[in-house]
């Protein structure tokens, strides 16, 4: 349905194409490819879905020259150049893939910048504001103190992150309810006899690692026993931290009779360490992971895992990014998930030997 020049060519479709194609006014169509809230989300996908068949492609240079904005919406990523890291970028991939599937359609275009270390992600997001290099910003990797949240909220710069610290801010956010996660799993255990439980971690400076704790630490309490404290690791997600981290908890004069993951990829170092020691999962050992892409249903054995899809929280963030840039106040772009239980293990101690109270 593009219109054709004077030499019969094709011209690029139009938002005036759009309006014609759909029968939606100029104006709808605008607020619905800027992410206004003002736009119900049946509209809103109408017109992507008609800007995606017509190939419909915004002129961003026009449009910031018009509008002041920049059109570009920022994702602070994380890289690293550490020799032999392992597992790192496949969770990432998953929510840049959920951002963009939001902002397809849009006017904005997704511009990804890494850095290496918590202050270069500081300093990246300083920049972004004062330099106006994007209209709005995403990033995970949240402290229970952070500094990002407290230097968007002050400059009242659209953004929204994925997990929540520990202070009384107001903004936009995207989350997993870790702390139920982790009660849930450890409450499951309890359930099933176990007494002496590990749960090996992410760092404590994370919030949802404090989270986790809180979580872990609730199921016991519920049950009238001692949380088994010495029992928790906190590191940097890898398999490699998660065999090592296993193979220490084994070896401890009391030493657990289960263990609760807070990822796949220490779940599998876990369970390494475990065919490493003639420990058989669901028979001298039970495990319970947390998985957002999949991976656990093809362990051997597979565990019980509580799993969540990460590209849903990207599709989330992108879509909260959109209404946020678009005006919509923080208190209305809050969502917090809590993953599925899929229970692949009886995880209980059957005949063995149940640990002390």
């Amino acid at each position: 349905m593009a219109e054709e020049n004077s030499t019969g060519g094709r011209l690029a479709p139009t938002i005036k194409t759009l309006a014609a194609y759909t029968g939606y006014s100029i104006g709808t169509i605008s607020k619905a490819l800027r992410g206004s809230p003002v736009v119900t989300p049946s509209t809103r996908e109408a017109i992507f879905a008609a800007a995606r068949e017509l190939g419909y492609q915004a002129n961003a240079r026009g449009m910031a020259l018009r509008t002041g904005k920049t059109y570009q919406a920022a994702v602070l990523m994380p890289i690293t150049s550490a020799a032999g890291y392992e597992w790192d970028g496949v969770e990432y991939t998953q929510i840049l893939s959920g951002i963009s599937q939001a902002l397809e359609g849009s006017d904005y275009q997704l511009a990804v910048h890494g850095y290496r270390n918590f202050d270069d992600a500081c300093a990246i997001a300083r920049r972004i504001i004062d330099q106006r290099l994007a209209d709005g910003l995403i990033f995970s990797g949240v402290l229970a103190d952070d500094a990002r949240i407290r230097m968007l909220v002050e400059a009242d710069f659209p953004f929204v992150s994925l997990g929540r610290c520990r202070k009384p801010f107001v903004y936009a956010h995207v989350d997993i309810d870790n702390e139920w996660a982790a009660y849930a799993a450890t409450a499951r255990l309890i359930a099933g006899g176990h007494r002496r439980i590990a749960l090996i971690n992410a760092d404590p400076r994370f919030s949802y690692a404090l989270d986790r704790i809180d979580g872990f630490s609730r199921a016991f309490r519920e049950a009238g026993f001692t949380p088994s404290l010495d029992l928790i690791t906190g590191g940097d997600l890898s398999t490699r931290f998660g065999r090592e981290s296993t193979l220490a908890l084994v070896n401890q004069p009391s030493p657990p009779t289960a263990l609760v993951c807070v990822n796949e990829s220490t779940t599998l170092g876990a369970m390494s360490a475990l065919v490493n020691l003639g420990l058989a999962v669901g028979a001298d050992m039970d495990v319970i992971a947390y998985d957002d892409i999949n991976v656990s249903a093809y362990f051997s054995p597979p565990v019980t895992t509580f799993y969540q899809p990460i590209e849903a929280l990207g599709r989330r963030l992108g879509e909260f990014l959109l209404r946020r840039m678009a005006g919509e106040q923080p208190t209305q772009l809050v969502e917090i998930f809590r993953p599925e239980l899929i229970g692949r293990q009886p995880d209980n101690l059957g005949g063995r030997l149940v640990g002390p109270d």
